[in-house]
């Protein structure tokens, strides 16, 4: 598919990301990892990845600033950061060199590329599990999502963990409340109903397998495990 044909709301995500000012804003520190947020966030993913043995080769896509990164080479995986943002890279890159300098282990089982997530480079089933953290709720088109599930599912032989932001929380009432009475029609960061990505899903061939909440019915942040059909 070429650029043109693409939406807009998939060029303008990767647009608005690939500047090092935004980068910067994204940068891993220790205040980050910290915070209770990134801590509820970090123990869903754990949770989608129990089970996984130590060895499995997993891709963070997109990984961002490598947020993800340590607590996956603790885990004893192999891993490939890939994200299409030559800024968000070359923050994760300059952030773990300095991180992993004595760690030789743990750096040798890191990888950084570029990949563009509708059409990556790898071969099929390449990876035993695949994380896609804070993407989809960018994309508010229901065919959008599809394709990226589906090419998720193509390198995928095991399970895939994903994001997205559910309409079952307060803070999206309030985000439709508030766009409501401004009278602005959201094209970013929307949540959706649970049964619309669940069609979705089953569109690309997959199945939930779990369904992990960072906090529910107050969040919209919720993250699933899926697994082929």
């Amino acid at each position: 598919m070429s650029d043109s044909n693409r939406p807009d709301s998939y060029l303008n995500t990767q647009s608005r990301f690939d500047h090092p000012e935004v980068a910067s804003k994204y940068v891993v520190k220790k205040n980050t990892l910290n915070n209770s947020k990134n801590k509820r966030e970090m123990a869903c993913i754990e949770s989608a990845l129990s089970g996984l043995p130590a060895d499995s080769r997993v891709l963070d896509l997109p990984c961002g600033t490598g947020r993800l990164e340590m607590m996956l080479l603790d885990r004893g995986y192999a891993v490939v950061a890939a994200d299409y943002a030559h800024a968000m890279i070359e923050a994760a890159q300059t952030y773990h060199e300095n991180l992993l300098k004595d760690q030789p282990d743990k750096s040798a089982r890191l990888v950084f590329q570029r990949e563009d997530i509708l059409n990556t480079s790898f071969e099929d089933d390449t990876f035993n599990a695949i994380i896609c953290n804070r993407l989809f709720h960018h994309y508010p088109e229901a065919a959008l999502r599809q394709q990226v599930l589906a090419e998720l599912k193509r390198i995928s032989k095991d399970r895939i963990i994903v994001s997205f932001f559910s309409n079952f929380a307060l803070s999206a009432l309030r985000f439709h409340l508030s766009n409501t009475l401004k009278g602005v029609t959201p094209d970013d960061r929307i949540p959706i109903w649970f049964k619309t990505f669940e069609q979705d899903i089953h569109q690309a061939g997959l199945t939930i397998s779990g369904v992990y909440p960072v906090r529910r019915g107050i969040s919209p942040q919720t993250y699933l495990q899926l697994t082929p059909a």
